[in-house]
Order: structure tokens, then C-alpha cells, then sequence
């Protein structure tokens, strides 16, 4: 599984329609935003990629001004053995 936290940038005037917009990404949860447009989100997801592709996908969106990876963080699920 892999965790990555991303702080994604709109104008401030369309962050509310953007907030809405980003309800439907499941493996994606916001946890706040400023007066400047910054909304702060966790992405969940299988692996890197996935996210790599979410974050493309939410730079697309019509109001979206740019998308940072703050952290990201990948567990490997396959049990030790020694």
C-alpha cells in the first residue's frame, strides 16, 4: 500500500467546487484548506503509480493550479519470512 500526502492549489474563488469535485476519488481524503487556495489531501492507494496517476488526473481538473506530493510512503504487504 502506498500513502501520499499532497497539498493541491486552486484559485481561491473555485476551491469550494473543487473540494466537491474531489468527494469522488475514493482513495483520496481532504483534511482541510486555507484562505489562498490550498487544500490539504491523503492519497491512499495499491502503489506508487496509482498515485502518480490520481495526482495527473487532479492536475487536469479545469481549476486546479498545480498539485504538490508532500510525502509519500509505501509499505510492502508481503509478509517477512526469514
Amino acid at each position: 500500500m502506498a500513502v501520499g500526502g499532497v497539498i493541491i492549489t486552486v484559485c481561491p474563488a473555485d476551491k469550494r467546487a473543487v473540494e466537491l469535485t474531489l468527494t469522488k476519488f475514493t482513495e483520496l481524503q481532504v483534511f482541510g484548506s486555507d484562505e489562498r487556495g490550498n487544500i490539504l489531501a491523503k492519497i491512499t492507494s495499491r502503489d506508487e503509480r496509482s498515485i502518480k496517476e490520481l495526482i495527473k488526473t487532479i492536475e487536469d481538473l479545469h481549476a486546479v493550479s498545480m498539485v504538490n506530493l508532500a510525502y509519500l510512503n509505501h509499505q510492502d504487504t508481503q509478509p517477512f519470512n526469514k
